[in-house]
């Protein structure tokens, strides 16, 4: 004979079933307490119907299908008249049963009706509990616009355009109309109360960013600092981000914030927020202290881009668009094959500017370029 074993529970096992079992009957007992004129006007309605059936089976000789089809024409006033009770009590009980059915419809369209309201209306201020997993928690409303350019931004992206959003503030009596229209879930409060956050379901956020209220105002990061701590605690696997206005992070340091920015615009934080090292690389490229540096060049002769990017990766340079004469703006990252014209602005990242390179003039004649460089 083949003994089986099975592994005794563990005690992480059992408080995992004993937790469960508790927020079971705590769920039950909120049903139970939240509805209790539905459930007593169910039991009344069960209670008819089984009586009316009963009769309708032993009295009216009614077959059991037809029983049931008749209770449920009767209770939903429908009427078709194609059954009807021959005997007295059944008529009687027919008209008893038809009352009890109405009214028990009638408070149960009443019940679905309020819970409707209540929830649209609580949904509206901000009270409604968020259920839904979050791709990201927006903490702080320094302006409608600067927000609303975050979301639709954020969900520009492919990757993200199913993208689930809340907002957590206490600046808003309601939700404005962008949200319901961008489908975002507004939560009214502080955001360094443990309740607020849960409201928000903060620990299914994988990204959190915390904005800054007041961009002129140091206090705004005593109030973000707050936030970062407490979202931390409840999901420190989160990747948060936090605007700073002082120019130094002590506060987001102390409270472990992933990445500490100056006050930046919608673009980077969105950029930063989808893929890190956003900021860092802008930060690189747009500041003469970092090793590296964009500048720009003018093409000698007519090629594609393909050539181009080769050409550049020899001299230890990264080239990353270009802009025809007749162009007004760049174009970033084209194809292998796009051929580039005469005389073109290709815009590069390096250490320092190139000095000699077959590709590119010598002498730029276009404002902005690195010139001192060989004809090809």
């Amino acid at each position: 004979m083949v003994r089986l074993w099975y592994p005794a529970p563990t005690i992480s096992n059992r408080l995992d079933i004993n937790m469960f079992r508790h927020k079971f009957r705590k769920r039950i007992r909120q049903f139970r307490h939240e509805n209790k004129e539905l459930i007593a006007t169910g039991l009344l309605f069960l209670f008819a119907f089984l009586i009316f059936n009963t009769i309708m089976v032993f009295i009216e000789k009614m077959d059991l299908l037809s029983s049931f089809y008749f209770s449920f024409v009767t209770a939903t006033t429908v009427g078709y008249g194609d059954i009807s009770p021959s005997t007295p009590l059944g008529r009687w009980t027919t008209v008893a049963y038809m009352l009890v059915s109405i009214g028990a419809l009638g408070t149960a369209i009443g019940v679905a009706t309020t819970k409707a309201t209540k929830a649209f209306d609580s949904k509206k201020r901000g009270l409604l509990t968020v259920k839904d997993r979050l791709d990201l928690v927006i903490i702080g409303y320094p302006s409608e616009s600067k927000v609303k350019d975050i979301v639709q931004e954020f969900r520009l992206d492919p990757r993200f355009s199913d993208a689930v959003v809340a907002v957590i503030t206490d600046k808003l009596d309601e939700r404005p109309t962008w949200m319901a229209a961008e489908d975002v879930f507004f939560v009214k409060g502080v955001a360094s109360k443990r309740e607020i956050l849960e409201q928000a379901n903060i620990t299914s956020a994988r990204r959190v960013l915390v904005l800054a209220e007041d961009p002129t105002s140091e206090i705004s990061d005593e109030y973000s600092s707050s936030a970062v701590i407490m979202s931390e605690r409840l999901n420190p696997s989160a990747y948060t981000i936090a605007e700073k206005v002082r120019e130094d992070g002590y506060l987001f340091e102390i409270a472990e914030c992933d990445l500490v920015v100056s006050v930046s615009r919608a673009g980077e934080l969105v950029q930063e927020l989808q893929d890190p090292g956003a900021i860092e690389f802008s930060e690189c490229i747009f500041s003469n202290k970092s090793k590296g540096n964009q500048y720009n060049a003018q093409l000698r002769n007519a090629t594609t881009w393909k050539d181009i990017a080769l050409s550049f990766i020899e001299e230890d340079c990264i080239a990353i668009g270009y802009k025809n004469p007749e162009d007004k703006k760049f174009s970033f990252a084209p194809a292998k094959n796009t051929l580039v014209r005469q005389n073109a602005l290709i815009k590069y990242i390096a250490q320092h500017p190139i000095r000699d390179h077959d590709l590119v003039e010598k002498h730029c004649t276009i404002p902005g370029c690195t010139g001192e460089m060989k004809p090809f």
